[in-house]
């Protein structure tokens, strides 16, 4: 799938050193907010960015979840999960 002396493959080992280093500043940055405690860890999870990906990252721990125990005993899970935080909400 290469063309023109591994253009493809240069692309792809490019994003992924994009990605790692996405990855190790969102780290970083997780790693300074929390060691400063609960208010400036709350003051993250209110930014718009947070709030507006958390179905993502609700959908994506659901898909990992799946490829580790199966779909009917995640589907299980994230049905007493979701029972549990409407009862809190009653």
């Amino acid at each position: 799938m290469c063309n023109e002396g591994g253009q493809v493959s240069d692309e792809t080992e490019q994003l992924q050193r994009d990605l790692d280093e996405l990855r190790e500043a969102v780290l970083d940055d997780w790693v300074l907010i929390t060691a400063r405690g609960g208010d400036a860890l709350r003051a993250f999870q209110n930014t718009f960015s947070w709030r507006v990906t958390r179905p993502l990252r609700v959908f994506r721990r659901f898909e990992k979840r799946v490829h580790e125990i199966g779909f009917v005993p995640s589907s299980q899970l994230a049905a007493a999960a979701l029972a549990r935080k409407l009862g809190k909400h009653r």
